[in-house]
């Protein structure tokens, strides 16, 4: 009897011809465009859970790889991505320090910037 295992998954492009030199054969359908942000998004949840599980740098290389294929079907380029970061990264700094927000308080009645809706996540 045939084993048959399920995937139900986006796989990286080369997965059926590695199926196909290992003497197995798969079921394919490509992705509607419209579907594949979704899927792709999908994919990010699966390599990020697969990383905080194993901390294996292999699953970052995995998850670098999908978010550069969302930054393409985005119509941005990687270079365009990489200026933001850099934008952010003099204006609000990177994660190096390791600082840890546990809450803002205001000091005193004056008016300062603690009224506006400043956001102080990444």
């Amino acid at each position: 009897m045939r084993q048959k295992r399920i995937f139900n998954k986006l796989v990286r492009d080369k997965i059926p011809e590695m199926i196909a030199a290992n003497n197995q054969e798969g079921e394919y359908y490509q992705y509607p465009i419209e579907d594949f942000e979704n899927e792709l998004i999908l994919k990010l949840q699966e390599e990020t859970g697969e990383y905080l599980e194993s901390k294996n740098p292999e699953e970052l290389a995995d998850i670098l790889e999908v978010l550069m294929e969302l930054v393409k079907i985005r119509g941005a380029s990687f270079s365009e991505i990489e200026a933001l970061r850099q934008k952010k990264l003099a204006e609000r700094g990177g994660f190096s320090k390791r600082i840890f927000l546990v809450k803002v308080e205001e000091v005193d009645n004056k008016k300062n910037n603690f009224s506006e809706d400043i956001n102080y996540s990444c």
